[in-house]
């Protein structure tokens, strides 16, 4: 089981187990599932450019291949910045308090969101119980796994629950009257959505 989010807020802490929020759980899922002629499931694969490895769901979660075809495992990858010079590797902050920042809801708005963490409280500081229930956000750092950049993380309540959102600082992109916009090209993530459920 995975350790607790704790956050601190003058001094107390506070614990709350987590669950992440998918949206299979809120509008369910459909799965389609490839057959061979004999009625048999088909596996997806990939064949690497040079035709010589076929590589199986799960097998590029273990390394990668570099551009003259060596196999690296992902312990051998470091982090690199724009300038070419290495990372600091940064831990799991999950179960090392977290200091919570109050701040206005807007800042939230100018996120993306990328995860959402259903909340089961293990232990709540009264005060900030409080505040949470008068609509106070709160913010923090957060990373579940060691990553070379902590994310942001937003402690809020509903008459749901406690929920933890995480996400990216949101750099819109704005066009005046008179200039022609650019519009950069996107990935389709088709396989992320399902036109069908909706």
């Amino acid at each position: 089981m995975a350790k607790p989010i704790v956050v601190t807020l003058d001094g107390m802490e506070s614990s709350f187990e987590h669950a992440k929020l998918e949206r299979s759980r809120l509008y369910g899922a459909r799965r389609r599932v490839p057959l061979d002629p004999d009625g048999n499931p088909c596996q997806k694969a990939a064949l690497t450019a040079d035709g010589l490895y076929l590589l199986q769901s799960g097998m590029t979660a273990q390394g990668y291949f570099d551009e003259g075809g060596r196999w690296l495992q992902k312990s051998q990858l470091v982090g690199m910045d724009a300038d070419g010079q290495s990372l600091e590797l940064k831990g799991s902050t999950l179960g090392v308090p977290q200091a919570l920042t109050s701040i206005e809801p807007s800042e939230l708005l100018r996120h993306t969101t990328d995860a959402v963490y259903l909340l089961d409280p293990s232990s709540v500081d009264a005060p900030l119980a409080a505040r949470l229930e008068a609509g106070e956000v709160f913010k923090f750092g957060f990373n579940y796994g060691a990553d070379y950049h902590e994310e942001t993380a937003f402690l809020v309540r509903n008459q749901e629950g406690y929920f933890c959102l995480v996400g990216t600082p949101m750099l819109p992109s704005w066009s005046e009257a008179g200039k022609v916009v650019v519009v950069e090209e996107v990935a389709e993530a088709a396989d992320d959505l399902d036109f069908e459920m909706f």
